[in-house]
């Protein structure tokens, strides 16, 4: 008698999560950006507004990170100038970066003419000077 092949045991959660993390290179650029490298600075900036609600409670935390309150008029004004900081330079620097870095994917791909082409037919439309006329030997 010949025995039943025998089948693969069931992946576990850590090979499962290691495959999900490989299939994500089947996503675009901007997704593979959002779900990788935004994600660990929206939790890093997370838990430090966590931290400083905690710390300095949730009123005070967003009126200092917001530029409302001065982080000097604080009971912890060290922790309160990094999320004032966080608050002030990074989450718009952030938010501005990839904004930036979205639309222009979208208007990269919607151009259908490449720039190059664009610049050259805007050259000969403007008519500039003419070629100088050629001298006959004379």
């Amino acid at each position: 008698m010949v025995d039943p092949p025998l089948s693969a045991p069931p992946d576990t959660r850590r090979e499962q999560a290691r495959d999900w993390c490989r299939s994500l290179s089947r996503l675009n650029r901007a997704q593979y950006w959002l779900l990788t490298r935004a994600v660990r600075w929206c939790a890093g900036f997370g838990a430090l507004y966590g931290l400083g609600g905690f710390v300095l409670g949730w009123g005070t935390a967003y009126e200092v990170m917001i530029g409302i309150k001065s982080p000097r008029d604080t009971p912890h004004p060290g922790l309160s100038v990094v999320l004032s900081l966080t608050g002030w330079l990074l989450v718009p620097a952030f938010v501005g970066g990839a904004a930036g870095y979205l639309v222009s994917r979208e208007i990269d791909r919607r151009r259908s003419v490449p720039g190059v082409e664009v610049l050259d037919r805007m050259r000969s439309e403007a008519g500039g000077p003419s070629e100088p006329p050629a001298r006959g030997d004379a």
